[in-house]
């Protein structure tokens, strides 16, 4: 290829493609010069192919020479003010692109060489000529050989990088003019002929990384919408093209080259940032094909988009995510609390990166795919949502990971994931006296719960309560707890039931009458409530997620549904969590004898509050035995809880005045426990006010650190993630600057207003004389203590204040 370099091809273009039109141009002499180089180069290929000897080196440099000042003459031609183009039609006319290529066919090792040269050729002309030598077949018909004999042919970097230009040009061309996409499917009269062979050139290049890889998938991007349009191009991409398994197994790849070891030190981190991405090169290409997947099942026809998420689902995540979060399962007999080294390395990386996929993915199709992995997918006994509430015991960085990705499902503000955590023990009602039970909606117009949250804070020193510092901002407390509640309220408005204690039925608490017996054996562990509609609560969580591309109606099979357009499949049965349903804003809601013989099956009458609750409030209780970083993300989590405005939640996290069953603790008397203990530790220490100041002066260090961690980042390393056209406001549900502490943190800790600080001490304001020190006492145990009374008193202002906006919400 070195002998190529010198051609005069690149220079030619790039002197005439940005040059104005000429002012004194000719088109006779013009036309004559063209006529008088093609003579030329004829006469060496007409000798070359009568001869029938080896094609010299020196005859195809003279060729491709002359082949450069014709397309030198064209683009003269094109940009003169002439509207005749002589030079274009004898191109056409004498059929001079189709005796090239049949010339390159015969020139043996030279044949991929002139390949490239007509790479060029034809990205020039289409560059310039706006489509319309795409209907003459004397161009067409040579093209579609040329591209044809590219199938399955390895190339040079640059003929790869001319023909993925020249592939996305007639990709924009077909966007530009749609019906000339038919161009590119031949009859089926002819079966050896490629059929849109440039969506089959473009299929290995979606993996590819650089400008060759970008540009591929650029152009495959616009031949996924138009699938949505155009019936010949859906069909191909379902039945005769490899482009979703090509996906789904590159995603595999991609996966199985992540690090399974993380250097990160930092002793509070817990999940990817946008910034560890970019650190992390096979990180990068990772994400940057989850969200080309995204994108391709946002915009491309639904039969594509279930086809490629089928795909996802069984060659990505039930062979190779669900194994890597799983593996503590492996022949090991249930869950052992202390695995070996390092399997919990893996297990934290690999629950890191399945958080980090929560938080990229947008589209409602693809987050089903997630939350039916989650919910339903079993490895030796264990789904994946059981393992990973049973790891909230784990060690504190697996913990800390665990809590963040059980954050991240919460956020989703999806039905069938509260359903499976919370609800489905809620709904019977069994966790309240039955005289109790007409009380789950009741509204507390006095905020007396807010007031019992705030009466519970343990007896420690408080310093300054200044508007703006650390212990004085409730009113911030109040305006963010209206503003989660609020967005809460309505991402949950498509919920199938209110759950209000009403509605689902408590059917767990009806007498066992005959006909109510089971006529279905479902398990209770692994299945949802049905939604009116014999749909699934869980996809109709998903339409927050509204845009322009949201998904149609199912097929109508005589219940009505919408015309052609079409639904994603139902993944998992009829009877399936997470069977996908239509998105009708109207949701019928009925109340059958089949419904409430269905819930009869699933609902315990045995009181209960669930796992993963039963795990948080023994979490609670036990603070004074964890970190920081860990408290931060429990007392983060449940807030999120407590956010969820359905009644059966906020009654059982915030409601003070409702009585439990006897064996079923509310967070009022986990607190309350918490706060004794820390009260009794710390009783009889002399030194509490000055370690308690110290505590306050290590959170606000903390604080800002974290506030100035992203411009330190900006100076020192990359800053985000790079941009690519396939992000779609990825990371939304997450952090969207280097954070090591969780989102709890900002929540609940404020800067200190300047009055505060001015009432340091300078000294007190040094790290190495407040927090570091701090953290360094030999008594760790009354330092963690102390910390707890400082978390905790913070802690219930926010409580309150999500109480009193519910009280208020509701009023």
């Amino acid at each position: 290829m070195s002998w190529l370099k010198s051609s005069s091809f690149r220079s030619s273009i790039t002197r005439h493609r940005g040059s104005p039109p000429a002012k004194e141009f000719d088109p006779s002499a013009c036309y004559d010069s063209f006529k008088k180089h093609w003579q030329q180069a004829f006469e060496i290929i007409e000798r070359t192919q009568q001869e029938k000897c080896v094609t010299k080196q020196d005859d195809v440099l003279i060729v491709v020479n002359h082949i450069d000042q014709m397309i030198s003459l064209l683009l003269l031609e094109f940009r003169s003010e002439f509207k005749d183009s002589p030079c274009l039609e004898y191109l056409l006319s004498e059929d001079l692109l189709e005796c090239i290529y049949d010339w390159s066919l015969i020139t043996g090792r030279f044949n991929n060489s002139l390949k490239l040269e007509q790479f060029k050729l034809y990205e020039s002309l289409m560059s310039h000529s706006r489509n319309e030598l795409l209907i003459h077949e004397s161009f067409l018909r040579p093209l579609l050989r040329l591209l044809s004999s590219c199938v399955d042919q390895c190339f040079s970097v640059e003929a790869e990088k001319r023909l993925v230009a020249l592939l996305n040009l007639l990709c924009v061309s077909f966007m530009q003019q749609s019906e000339l996409i038919e161009l590119f499917f031949p009859s089926l009269q002819e079966p050896s002929q490629n059929r849109f062979v440039i969506f089959s050139l473009l299929i290995p290049f979606i993996h590819r990384e650089g400008p060759i890889g970008q540009q591929a998938r650029d152009a495959l991007l616009l031949c996924m919408s138009l699938s949505k349009h155009n019936d010949s191009v859906e069909s191909f991409i379902t039945n005769e093209s490899n482009v979703c398994p090509v996906l789904a197994t590159g995603l595999s790849g991609l996966y199985s080259r992540l690090p399974r070891k993380l250097s990160i030190e930092a002793e509070d981190w817990h999940r990817f940032t946008p910034d560890d991405v970019a650190e992390i090169k096979e990180l990068t290409t990772f994400i940057n094909s989850l969200e080309f997947c995204n994108v391709v099942v946002q915009i491309s026809h639904p039969k594509v988009q279930n086809a490629l998420l089928e795909f996802l689902y069984q060659g990505f995540l039930v062979p190779v995510l669900g194994p890597a979060l799983l593996q503590d399962c492996v022949g090991l007999p249930g869950y052992n609390s202390q695995l070996h080294a390092n399997i919990e390395e893996d297990l934290i990386v690999a629950t890191a990166y399945f958080d980090l996929m929560l938080r990229s993915v947008t589209h409602p199709g693809l987050l089903h795919s997630l939350v039916r992995f989650t919910l339903q997918e079993t490895y030796e006994g264990h789904r994946v949502i059981d393992a990973l509430v049973t790891r909230i015991n784990a060690e504190s960085r697996l913990c800390l990971v665990t809590l963040a990705t059980l954050e991240s499902l919460v956020d989703l503000n999806c039905e069938d994931i509260m359903l499976d955590l919370v609800l489905r023990h809620l709904v019977p009602c069994t966790h309240v006296m039955l005289s109790q039970r007409s009380r789950v909606q009741h509204i507390d117009p006095y905020c007396r719960s807010a007031q019992k949250f705030l009466s519970l804070s343990p007896a420690i020193t408080r310093y300054s309560r200044a508007e703006g510092s650390l212990y004085g901002d409730y009113r911030s407390y109040l305006s963010h707890a209206r503003d989660r509640i609020t967005s809460c309220t309505n991402a949950t408005q498509s919920w199938t039931y209110p759950y209000d204690g009403e509605s689902p039925p408590q059917i767990a608490v009806v007498p066992k009458s005959e006909e109510l017996k089971s006529t279905l054996e479902t398990d209770a562990d692994h299945i949802s409530l049905p939604s009116a509609d014999d749909g699934s609560s869980g996809y109709e969580s998903f339409k927050t997620f509204k845009d322009n591309n949201r998904l149609g109606e199912p097929e109508d099979t005589g219940g009505g549904g919408g015309d052609d357009a079409e639904s994603l499949p139902s993944p998992c049965g009829s009877d399936s969590v997470m069977e996908t349903c239509h998105t009708s804003n109207n949701v019928k809601q009925s109340n059958s004898t089949n419904s409430k013989t269905y819930l009869n099956n699933i609902l315990s009458t045995t009181p209960s509050i669930g796992l993963f609750l039963d795990i948080l409030f023994a979490k609670l209780e036990s603070m004074l035995s964890h970190d920081l970083y860990v408290n931060l993300h429990l007392t983060g989590l449940v807030s999120r809880l407590a956010v969820y405005p359905q009644p059966l939640i906020h009654s059982f996290l915030l409601d003070h005045s409702l009585v439990f069953q006897p064996s079923i603790r509310s967070l009022f008397q986990v607190i309350g426990t918490l706060k004794q203990r820390i009260e009794t530790k710390l009783s009889h220490e002399s030194n509490l006010e000055s370690l308690t100041q110290e505590a306050q002066l290590f959170l606000l260090h903390e604080e800002d650190r974290i506030v100035n961690a992203r411009r330190n980042a900006l100076n020192e390393s990359p800053a985000s993630l790079p941009p690519t056209k396939y992000s779609n406001d990825s990371f939304d549900r997450g952090d969207n600057k280097r954070r090591s502490l969780s989102t709890a943190f900002n929540a609940m800790f404020r800067r200190y207003s300047n009055s505060y600080k001015d009432s340091l001490k300078e000294s007190e304001l040094e790290p190495s004389e407040a927090g570091y020190w701090f953290f360094k006492r030999k008594n760790c145990e009354v330092k963690r203590v102390v910390m707890c009374g400082v978390l905790l008193d913070e802690w219930l202002k926010e409580l309150a204040a999500i109480t009193q906006e519910h009280a208020i919400a509701k009023s």
